[in-house]
């Protein structure tokens, strides 16, 4: 429907107020922002998920490297009671030597081995040279894996190798 003005121009009238037209943009509008918002969502709950699958990976492989930790620092902190022989003679010394059995919770097929690596003879003082001290190396490995719920294996492996220098009796 055409009005007529006193110019004799024709202007466009609705029967709808103003802002009854503007609704089917606004729907329009919040349909998009309800897409993009949906979307964010979406990303963020993926970015978490990865990060909580990866936040359980490390912790289960620094379960099994504190196993091995304390199986080392076991081999090393009492010589004279964990059946290892720091004072081998000639014939010991080729002999790889396993660690006694040991236990750590949550940590599962827990091995150890100390290798003889060799010796060394002090320089000693002035006085008496070549009386210094006198000692043996060794190279101590330690290898575990986490223990799963179920009471096997797990998925998480540390191996770690650690020198010790160990007073001789003699070489």
């Amino acid at each position: 429907m055409y009005l007529k003005n006193p110019k004799n121009e024709r202007l466009r009238y609705s029967l709808l107020p103003r802002s009854n037209r503007q609704q089917g943009f606004v729907l329009i509008l919040v349909l998009v922002l309800l897409s993009v918002l949906t979307l964010i969502g979406m990303s963020s709950m993926t970015s978490s998920s990865m990060e909580l699958r990866a936040t359980a990976n490390a912790q289960q492989h620094q379960i099994a490297f504190n196993a091995v930790q304390a199986i080392l620092e076991f081999s090393i902190s009492k010589p004279t009671t964990n059946l290892i022989n720091y004072q081998p003679d000639e014939a010991e010394k080729l002999i790889i030597q396993n660690i006694p059995a040991y236990t750590v919770a949550s940590a599962s097929s827990l091995t150890g081995t100390v290798e003889h690596t060799g010796y060394s003879v002090g320089v000693g003082s002035s006085l008496g040279l070549g009386k210094g001290f006198s000692y043996n190396f060794f190279n101590i490995t330690g290898t575990g894996f986490n223990e799963t719920t179920a009471g096997t294996k797990g998925s998480a492996s540390s191996t770690q190798t650690q020198g010790v220098r160990f007073p001789a009796a003699s070489c």
